[in-house]
């Protein structure tokens, strides 16, 4: 099995928290605010970073989703691909092209997805440029669990709702939006949701700096995350941002 370079393995590098952009005459600028945003699926992740982005369009943010960092597994035959396949373990992402993209970002760089090995480059996804940003909101069901993007980010948040209504979420989802069959869902469901979501993404909860209600459009935790990441920005001298 090839290498995912997954954030648990022995003798990974880790992240360098001060990583900063360099300029040419004088000290390294500030890097970008990070908030990392995990939770289950249909748990509202994406929702939630797409709000933050909103109200805080004046840093410049951009939202890094790891679901653009599936991998596609083409180093495996069709039948073998449909056993080893899963979104909801760590073998899921092509962590290498993550980590790079990441920390690109955190050094007030700009990146280009989708990244060579992933889903959306094996589907032909057009390239887009992302970044440079002033603030970058990561989001994705192991947000939490990845050490290197827990050490960079300066808040970490962690969406959730009942898991009646997590499950029901998703599976409406699957069916009126990816043109999944109920049994094919359920069948996913039993097979790679349930036996990982307690490992990768439930048990990280712990790490989050706040926990995020998403059973419904939440206005007054919006505004009050979006106060706090403005006061992260002030503090940051987060270039663009001044107040």
């Amino acid at each position: 099995m090839a290498s995912t370079d997954s954030p648990s393995s022995a003798g990974t590098r880790q992240p360098d928290p001060t990583i900063q952009q360099q300029t040419p005459d004088g000290p390294p600028a500030p890097r970008p605010v990070v908030v990392a945003i995990a939770g289950g699926s249909a748990t509202g992740k994406s929702t939630l970073a797409r709000a933050l982005a909103d109200v805080l369009a004046d840093l410049q943010p951009v939202i890094l989703g790891q679901d653009r960092y599936f991998r596609d597994f083409a180093e495996y035959t069709p039948e073998e691909r449909e056993k080893v396949r899963t979104a909801n373990s760590s073998n899921a992402l092509h962590w290498t092209a993550f980590h790079d993209a990441l920390e690109a970002l955190c050094a007030g760089r700009s990146i280009v997805e989708p990244a060579p090995g992933t889903r959306p480059h094996q589907r032909g996804d057009p390239p887009r440029v992302v970044g440079p940003a002033g603030l970058v909101l990561v989001e994705g069901l192991f947000a939490l669990w990845d050490e290197r993007c827990r050490a960079l980010a300066d808040l970490r948040l962690y969406t959730e709702v009942d898991d009646d209504e997590r499950v029901l979420r998703r599976v409406h989802r699957d069916i009126t939006e990816r043109g999944a069959t109920l049994e094919g869902v359920i069948s996913w469901y039993r097979r790679d949701v349930k036996p990982n979501y307690p490992i990768y993404t439930a048990a990280t909860r712990r790490y989050a700096d706040l926990i995020v209600p998403t059973d419904r459009i939440n206005e007054v935790a919006i505004r009050a995350l979006a106060d706090a990441i403005r006061a992260i920005a002030v503090r940051k001298h987060v270039p663009g941002y001044f107040a």
